[in-house]
């Protein structure tokens, strides 16, 4: 069994590193470093040549690397070499291709409706497959009172850019879009934006930049993601900034600027956190660390959420339907409908800490027992027909 992990920027390479070591050994796993991003992921001379060059050199019997690269996919369907990939982004960062459908390909996704997505197309070299959390490594830190918090959030705001697609175009045309944002942002339990964005709306978009002399080409996809990311934004915006009103409210990340400061102005705010060595500390010294998934991720269990729990800290987060499958209510985790309801839990826990406590343990539990890498990487390896 000789391994080859092809490592780009990514949160989980370090552990899928290490698991796939442990479970097949150091001298069957292999490692190649190649920087993706602002790179072409479908047609690449300068991959295609370092990666052809370590496939001469020895020889593998399985690609691994966490998104999923068209590039990857084609030369390990020439050299007819299995290729695992194991996406933590819903949706994936890549558009439907043709690459996706080589019988060489074993697409891992953690989202059950992403999945069902790319079966509707027509491709079915997918599987659902939860993500995985470390907690070994995870519990050699302790609380620190650097990060003391009552309630702290970890992550992007999504800013979007909305305006700059909608700049030009049409009153009709913004006004249906705004009308779409609107119905989507007031159904949680099913994402329908692809649906209404029609192939027709999108040509007459593109017909309209043409007309006005703007180089910007769209594509279905493009729009359905960013108005994820402009619901997202109101999500989180407005749900730290209720919660900061009545209580201490801390925030990390890089994404925020002048609206955002006028907004949460009674959040406070610190840059971003080391993912290895600070988040953790981070977590463990908040009493409530809050999830709040991207919208368009409509089933899975966010890679943060598993990091919280990882970490045995008190998780407390939107419903998604793998949540719920996986965890229970009150016992393992703790999940608000809305924004009032989360004003009222996050009250009623920072009071009961002894609850707080118990829960975060469960948690932790849950996860340490069923969202191992090694059952995760080894069920992948078997549908591969690897092992």
């Amino acid at each position: 069994m000789k391994i080859l992990m092809v490592k780009s920027a990514s949160f989980v390479n370090k552990d899928m590193l290490f698991f796939l070591k442990k479970i097949f050994g150091s001298s069957s796993v292999d490692e190649l470093y190649y920087d993706f991003k602002g790179k072409n992921i479908y047609v690449n001379e300068e991959f295609n040549i370092e990666f052809e060059n370590r496939l001469t050199t020895l020889k593998y019997d399985v690609a691994m690397s966490t998104v999923f690269y068209p590039v990857i996919a084609r030369i390990c369907y020439e050299k007819r070499i299995k290729y695992i990939s194991w996406p933590y982004d819903a949706p994936m960062n890549v558009l439907p291709c043709e690459e996706m459908g080589y019988e060489t390909n074993y697409i891992f996704h953690f989202d059950k409706k992403e999945v069902e997505k790319y079966e509707k197309y027509g491709y079915d070299r997918f599987w659902h497959m939860p993500l995985a959390v470390n907690t070994t490594k995870y519990d050699i830190f302790t609380p620190d009172k650097k990060y003391k918090a009552d309630i702290s959030f970890m992550g992007k705001l999504y800013r979007s850019q909305i305006a700059y697609i909608k700049e030009g175009l049409s009153g009709e045309i913004n006004e249906y879009i705004d009308k779409v944002i609107e119905v989507q942002r007031k159904m949680k339990d099913k994402w329908i934006v692809d649906d209404l964005i029609t192939q027709p709306i999108i040509d007459e978009i593109n017909r309209q930049y043409e007309a006005n002399g703007n180089n910007l080409k769209l594509v279905k996809q493009q729009l359905s993601y960013t108005i994820a990311e402009y619901i997202t934004w109101m999500d989180r915006t407005m749900l730290l900034e209720m919660l900061g009103r009545r209580f201490e409210v801390h925030l990390y990340t890089l994404d925020y600027g002048e609206q955002e400061k006028r907004i949460l102005k009674n959040v406070k705010r610190h840059g971003a956190v080391d993912y290895e060595n600070e988040m953790p500390v981070m977590f463990k010294s908040s009493k409530i660390n809050l999830n709040s998934s991207l919208r368009s991720a409509q089933s899975a269990i966010p890679l943060r959420a598993l990091d919280i729990m990882g970490c045995g800290a008190f998780l407390m987060t939107n419903p998604q339907p793998e949540i719920c499958e996986f965890f229970e209510d009150k016992k393992e985790v703790v999940i608000f409908d809305s924004i009032d309801e989360a004003l009222d839990l996050a009250g009623y826990y920072l009071k009961h800490d002894d609850e707080r406590r118990k829960i975060a343990v469960a948690g932790y539990e849950n996860v340490k027992k069923n969202f191992r890498y090694e059952d995760k990487l080894y069920k992948m390896f078997s549908i591969a027909g690897i092992i």
